[in-house]
């Protein structure tokens, strides 16, 4: 599609499932609109979404370079085709969730729009202070809905003192600069899981027993089994000598319990990429060889296997908005994915009406367990 940007016209690739995913978003206006950076600076853009705005950082960058970092698969996919579309060859994606070596204490610039969750924010605000040089500028951006203001203070903690450049429907973009070569102890960006290069470790009881587990901020319940997951668990079926997909694995918890419990072969996808890089670390401290970890936009990692048993908890959300799109995509890939006589077991909350769509693919849907907020359902093919 084309969009209109800072007096400018841009191809961008996009799709149902990301936030703002047919439109510019304001902080993405501003940054468009407001910063200005020397022709020949080294920038890196966290959180960068379908690629708009980039192209308007890349195309200042004449004899400099431009890094994207950001931790949704679909977001990393639809940012490289929008960089071919507008040929922003200066322009580099980063596929993981640390930073190149290269990067650490280079950068003149670097640009946050600020993702959902303060935790996984401030990991990126400690990469922002790992990849800049001393002198560099951050720019940090996002709506005030979003947790902005913390975010500023958190910022002024590590950077100084901030100066506010712009606004736009509830939206800031803020200014800091990197005074000091290192941070000093005892602050939030020792956290383990912020701290770049460490993990937050938990421990969950499952019927194969205690598992010991890394995880990010930025997985969806990263500190602790969500009690949706919770139910799922206590929902399985018998898995002995089943082909199992976790569909939406997060850190793991319920594929690795699949793959303890008699499983003959565990696939777990996401599409984010903490919750991929978690899990295959999991993966490596159990020993389990069994089961894999691949990050992918619904089933397209899978594209090739047939499972017997599916288990999902599905994200529900598109920023702050419940989306049936991504949960029917869910569904429907999952019905193909499914051997005759397979099940999907998929938990929700007890108002989201999946059965409805359950109910357009499935031969036979039922409610297997419920609790006062969730239920699990199951459609058999």
């Amino acid at each position: 599609m084309k969009l209109r940007l800072s007096d400018e016209t841009i191809e961008v690739a996009s799709k149902p499932g990301m936030p703002d995913w047919g439109k510019i978003s304001p902080v993405t206006t501003l940054i468009a609109e407001k910063i200005v950076l020397p022709k020949d600076a080294r920038v890196l853009y966290l959180g960068y979404g379908n690629g708009a705005g980039a192209i308007t950082i890349a195309r200042q960058l004449t004899e400099g370079q431009l890094w994207l970092c950001d931790i949704n698969y679909i977001a990393i996919q639809m940012a490289a085709e929008t960089l071919h579309l507008n040929q922003a060859v200066n322009a580099r994606i980063v596929a993981d969730i640390n930073l190149p070596s290269e990067l650490e204490n280079s950068c003149d610039t670097v640009i946050i729009e600020i993702p959902k969750g303060r935790k996984l924010a401030q990991r990126w605000l400690a990469q922002a202070f790992q990849a800049l040089r001393t002198g560099g500028i951050l720019y940090l951006g996002g709506a005030n809905r979003q947790g902005i203001n913390p975010l500023v203070s958190d910022s002024e903690m590590l950077f100084g003192e901030p100066a506010v450049i712009g606004y736009k429907k509830g939206n800031r973009l803020v200014r800091f600069q990197k005074k000091q070569s290192g941070w000093s102890a005892g602050g939030w960006w020792q956290t383990p899981g912020i701290a770049p290069g460490t993990w937050h470790t938990l421990a969950i009881a499952t019927s194969s027993g205690v598992l010991e587990l890394n995880s990010l901020p930025g997985i969806f319940s990263y500190d602790g089994l969500d009690e949706g997951s919770q139910l799922l668990l206590d929902s399985l079926p018998d898995l002995h000598n089943m082909s199992v997909l976790d569909l939406g694995c997060g850190y793991g918890a319920i594929g690795l319990t699949a793959a303890s419990s008699g499983a003959a072969s565990v696939d777990m996808v996401d599409a984010n990429l903490l919750a991929v890089a978690a899990t295959k670390l999991n993966i490596e401290r159990l020993g389990l060889t069994n089961v894999r970890a691949l990050a992918g936009d619904v089933l397209s990692a899978v594209v090739d296997r047939k499972y017997h048993l599916i288990l999902s908890n599905p994200p529900f959300h598109t920023g702050s908005q419940v989306d049936y799109q991504v949960a029917r995509a869910f569904i429907e890939q999952s019905y193909q994915a499914l051997e005759s006589g397979g099940r999907l077991y998929i938990v929700a909350n007890r108002f989201i009406r999946y059965e409805t769509i359950l109910d357009m693919y499935f031969q036979h849907v039922s409610e297997v367990k419920q609790s006062p907020r969730y239920h699990v359902l199951c459609g058999e093919k």
